[in-house]
């Protein structure tokens, strides 16, 4: 029997991508919070000996194609034609849900519901009668219990069994519903959905004459009614789906303020929350050092004495083997001692923030802020992202409106610290010269992101649109998903970066050995030694941490055959090389993104202008303190 083809719909944060990993067990990040799908993840799953192929399609609350995610749903729907389309809904928002529903069932197709959130929504005193709404909708309904696994074997038996019974269809106003059946009777062949969409005058196939017509009535109902067909099909469609939800949903008398209900009012109150806010993110990157230095300080020093002493002094009596050995034992104390460490702690406190819904209150208090560089306060999010990825971070902008906004938060993603750069500032900065000094490069950080913020805002031209946030409830997070999601942004490094910096760090003892690093070092000389005041070799680190940002410090101990920086580096040489790096080319894989979401100009552009302030920023620290310091 052939796979069974599974779109997978439903608003953001109902739980669409937590029901996707749990059928097919293909980690994918599970946030709560808006836009963590933006493409379509492909898995499959079998059951009872039949194969499911699931799609999980990103998160929308309509199919009017007003933004990217809505245009690739329905891309997506017409090109693929999935066999069932499986409608994931949020019980405890169920009327704002069956409003996508509802235009689900338009499209003609066998549709399965999950309800998701029941026991939320019992939490909430409210209960929704699955077998009313089965019988309302025409089509399967199935309550589901993700986190416990219960009422999956029922949901993959519904999938292979979608009902060919009467599927519920809006009726929306008797001018409508007549122009629409002409329209059908016009062309043979034509659904529903089709003639609803030429009404629209959205992309249909037909002939020029029957969307001639279809102007001319839309022309007419708007004239009639004095308002926007898309706001008759809307109001027409909510009403039912407040009916609809009426008839199924009862309610206990309400509760008590509960301490989750206090705890997010202080967080979204703009006095109590800003202050919230600022004092959460000093206390991760807190909580980051402290963890991160202890470990490397541990994992770094026995390293020394244990392996890279006794490995080097075994083979004194070989010269090329000795340094390739030594480099390569290095680039594994570094990974180890100095990566590892902190993005790990960096990745855990991510996890915890992003699967509680707080990134969402972040965004709301910070809306005024962001409306200071004409962006919304969505565009909060993937900023907060950049301090974990800045691929991720840039990604998630296509979740944004315009092309404008898009443009403005990608290149101000790409001045947050991520937690590779973080590395380099906590094991370099933060570890030898002070952790005021490592918060002062955060700071000036925040700085350049606004003011290139700024100036973009006003530079960039394009299109302004309103927009309303779905603000997700407050969860505790479960253990299971802040662990799966940490391995899962571990793992790169694991299995992509460790084996490529053991590998590239057993190249350097081979270069370095044929005298290759002394000539590119003397090349590049000039800018490194000449403006920002480093060692010759920083040069071949900075090369290095192109590839990713954290092998510049990792490249950069092997080169100076220590990872006790302050041996062999100035303060104000590690303080200038941290900001050098914090700052300067994004790496490859955030590059490749910013030509994928943007273009390969805007992506040149963005990187030139991420190299000019790095190079103008770290040549004035590192010349003007001295001079300052002189004058004191």
């Amino acid at each position: 029997m052939k796979p069974i083809r599974v779109a997978i719909i439903g608003n953001p944060t109902v739980g669409k991508s937590t029901l996707f990993s749990s059928l097919t067990g293909i980690g994918v990040m599970i946030s709560n919070y808006p836009g963590t799908t933006v493409e379509v993840a492909r898995g499959s799953a079998t059951h009872d000996g039949v194969t499911l192929e699931l799609f999980d399609l990103p998160g929308v609350y309509s199919l009017d194609t007003m933004c990217a995610e809505e245009r690739m749903v329905l891309d997506f729907l017409a090109r693929e034609r999935p066999d069932v389309i499986l409608n994931v809904v949020d019980a405890t928002r169920l009327e704002r849900n069956l409003y996508l529903t509802l235009e689900v069932l338009e499209l003609g197709l066998p549709v399965v519901v999950a309800l998701n959130m029941v026991e939320e929504a019992h939490a909430l005193g409210m209960e929704v009668d699955a077998e009313r709404l089965s019988q309302l909708l025409g089509v399967p309904v199935v309550p589901i219990y993700i986190h416990r696994g219960s009422g999956l074997d029922e949901l993959a038996h519904a999938l292979f069994h979608p009902g060919k019974g009467r599927q519920f269809l809006v009726r929306y106003d008797r001018h409508v519903e007549a122009f629409i059946r002409q329209l059908m009777g016009m062309r043979p062949g034509l659904s529903r959905y089709e003639a609803t969409r030429l009404l629209l005058g959205m992309a249909c196939e037909a002939p020029e004459d029957v969307k001639s017509a279809a102007r001319l009535m839309r022309e007419e109902i708007e004239r009639t009614h004095n308002e926007p067909l898309e706001e008759i099909l809307a109001s027409n469609r909510y009403g039912a789906a407040g009916l609809i939800a009426k008839g199924v949903v009862s309610h206990r008398p309400a509760s008590a303020v509960t301490l989750r209900e206090r705890i997010d009012d202080l967080l979204m109150n703009p006095a109590s929350g800003i202050i919230l806010l600022a004092l959460i993110i000093l206390g991760m990157l807190l909580i980051v050092f402290f963890v991160g230095g202890f470990l490397e300080e541990a994992i770094v020093g026995a390293f020394d004495v244990l392996i890279i002493s006794p490995a080097t002094g075994a083979l004194s009596g070989y010269p090329l083997a000795q340094v390739v050995v030594r480099y390569t034992l290095i680039g594994i104390q570094a990974g180890l001692g100095i990566v590892v460490p902190y993005i790990m702690a960096f990745y855990v406190l991510m996890s915890l923030l992003e699967n509680s819904g707080y990134l969402t209150r972040a965004a709301f208090l910070l809306d005024d802020v962001m409306h200071r560089f004409r962006l919304h306060g969505r565009a909060m999010i993937p900023l907060i992202l950049g301090f974990g990825c800045s691929v991720p971070a840039i990604m998630s902008t296509k979740a944004l409106q315009t092309r404008r906004e898009r443009i403005i938060a990608s290149a101000m993603v790409c001045m947050v610290p991520c937690s590779a750069r973080s590395i380099v500032i906590m094991g370099l900065v933060a570890t030898f010269v002070s952790v005021w000094a490592a918060l002062s490069i955060y700071l000036l950080m925040l700085a350049i992101t606004i003011m290139v913020g700024y100036v973009l805002g006003r530079v960039v031209k394009g299109e302004e649109m309103g927009f309303i946030m779905e603000m997700v409830p407050l969860r505790v997070p479960r253990l299971k998903d802040v662990v799966d999601k940490t391995w899962m942004q571990m793992k790169e490094f694991v299995y992509v970066a460790f084996p490529l910096l053991i590998a590239g760090s057993a190249f350097l003892g081979v270069l370095q050995y044929a005298g290759v690093l002394d000539v590119v070092n003397a090349l590049l000389a000039p800018v490194t030694v000449g403006l920002l005041g480093l060692p010759p070799y920083a040069a071949t680190a900075l090369i290095f941490g192109i590839l990713r940002k954290e092998m510049a410090l990792e490249t950069l101990a092997v080169l100076a055959g220590t990872a006790q920086f302050s041996l062999v580096f100035t303060p104000l040489q590690m303080y200038v090389f941290a900001v050098f790096t914090t700052i300067y080319l994004p790496c490859i894989a955030t590059a490749t993104m910013l030509n994928r979401v943007l273009g390969f100009k805007d992506m040149v552009i963005i990187t030139g202008l991420t190299f000019a302030l790095a190079l103008v920023i770290s040549s004035l620290i590192a010349h003007l303190v001295p001079l300052l310091a002189s004058l004191i």
